[in-house]
């Protein structure tokens, strides 16, 4: 009772199941998932990019688990009954077995902050190109896999190979929380026809088959996976509201993704990926925060400071202030929504529902704490904070710099240092030099020779990573990729 009345309380205020187990790169690799799997549902469709992003509330797709893969990366053991693992995909030698380990473990997400090894099924592979991309899974006995007589003749063979005390992969959720669901109602329900063109086209270039010679290993061994969808699966993310009227992430989300995958012909795939793996889960993290200050009634719009320098100052004690106060803000949000789910009910409601909201109406401890971790861990997953634990502040580490650029500047353009820095306040209310600070309220807490110091740095780590160029002292311009 106390888990579903938290994500009806959640859901209600944030449109969609936010909790730290899926936060951080779950989010994308759940859309790309599901892309995916619209992708291989539609294959032998004569139009190219059938299905994707169509409109409609249900959504059809195959999944893929990538069990096998996973399994050789983490070095774990074989389902039971189906031998040596060597054996079991044929492989000649075991120096074979060896060296797809040291491949796919070098393709893992890396999840700030794990302090153990993870299980196979804890284990996602970096989705470089479209044959590495897979659904979620987890173990389960065997009684619980269904083989039924429909099956095909391949996975009534593989029932026959494990005890009835067997545990066997299974698609199904386990870090995917709808989050990734989201996401991709985004992006199919925007109105601006032409640019969900072009994202339709930019995102069937990173999720279908890439017939390189690592796209061609990983579908071969995907053929020895002992859970996967015979049948695409109809899902509806009816319940997934995203609060358009009350939150401006989505459309941000929408114009910075299509600006990432349009770059097909200056940006190599791998690099067009991975900063969707970081946009993504940014712009949910932002679109919660902003709808927790607006159930607060919050009127002025929030502004983060960036802190890009080296040593601590005070601007750098304002920014973990802004952390700090940010999450508050989640929390208060958390409790005001309980209590109005509580008003709702009435006096002579059930009593029974209204003690199980009780919890988050006055409770800042544990029955709040995954949502709001949801928000600071994407963050910190994501490299917009410093550090996964302490004093933590926000920055950009270079992935999520790259990430922003390229999802703020267009294609084949450049833009001002000035004017970046503008617009960067403007769309994100992200502040990072003085100019900028002195329209907001940040200019009476920072004083301004610091904040001059903290825009020579983001200078900097926009050069480090060649995406700004120095024409003279006066002129410096910001553009979406390297040269």
């Amino acid at each position: 009772m106390a888990d579903r009345s938290k994500a009806e309380v959640v859901l209600r205020l944030f449109g969609v199941n936010l909790e730290q187990q899926g936060r951080g790169f779950y989010v994308p690799l759940e859309m790309l998932a599901i892309a995916r799997g619209v992708y291989l549902a539609n294959q032998e469709d004569p139009e190219k990019f059938a299905g994707l992003l169509d409109d409609g509330e249900d959504t059809a797709y195959r999944r893929t688990s990538h069990d096998l893969a996973r399994r050789i990366a983490t070095d774990t053991e074989p389902v039971e009954g189906n031998g040596e693992l060597g054996k079991a995909i044929e492989l000649d030698s075991p120096e074979t077995l060896e060296t797809l380990r040291a491949l796919f473990s070098s393709l893992l997400v890396e999840i700030p902050g794990r302090r153990s090894k993870p299980s196979w099924f804890g284990a996602h592979i970096y989705p470089f190109v479209g044959e590495l991309i897979h659904y979620d899974a987890v173990e389960r006995p065997v009684k619980r896999v269904d083989i039924s007589s429909k099956s095909s003749p391949k996975r009534r063979m593989q029932a026959q190979k494990v005890t009835p005390r067997s545990k066997v992969p299974s698609i199904e959720r386990y870090l995917f929380r709808d989050a990734g669901s989201w996401a991709y109602k985004v992006l199919r329900t925007d109105h601006d026809h032409g640019r969900k063109d072009l994202t339709r086209h930019g995102l069937h270039d990173l999720v279908k088959d890439s017939g390189t010679p690592l796209g061609n290993l990983a579908k071969a061994l995907s053929a020895h996976d002992f859970d996967y969808d015979e049948a695409p699966v109809k899902v509806s993310d009816k319940e997934i509201n995203l609060y358009e009227d009350l939150s401006p992430w989505p459309d941000l989300l929408r114009e910075g993704t299509c600006n990432i995958v349009t770059r097909t012909a200056t940006v190599p795939r791998a690099k067009r990926t991975e900063s969707l793996m970081h946009w993504i889960p940014y712009c949910l993290a932002r679109h919660q925060l902003h709808l927790a200050r607006a159930k607060l009634g919050i009127t002025d719009p929030e502004s983060i400071l960036l802190d890009f320098g080296n040593e601590a100052t005070p601007l750098r004690r304002e920014s973990q202030n802004n952390l700090t106060g940010f999450r508050n803000e989640i929390v208060n949000a958390l409790n005001v929504q309980a209590q109005e789910m509580i008003d709702e009910i009435g006096p002579e409601g059930d009593d029974t529902r209204k003690r199980s909201y009780e919890r988050f109406a006055k409770n800042a401890g544990g029955p709040v704490a995954s949502p709001r971790a949801f928000f600071s861990e994407t963050f910190a997953a994501v490299g917009a904070l410093n550090a996964t634990t302490g004093r933590r502040h926000f920055t950009m580490k270079p992935p999520m710099l790259e990430s922003l650029v390229s999802a703020t500047v267009p294609h084949g353009t450049e833009m001002e240092f000035d004017k970046f820095c503008a617009l960067l306040h403007k769309k994100y209310r992200l502040v990072v030099e003085n100019k900028v600070a002195a329209t907001s309220p940040l200019a009476y807490e920072v004083d301004a020779s610091v904040l001059d110091h903290n825009g020579k740095a983001f200078r900097e780590k926009l050069a480090a990573i060649g995406l700004l160029t120095q024409y003279s002292d006066a002129t410096s311009m910001v553009r979406g990729e390297p040269r």
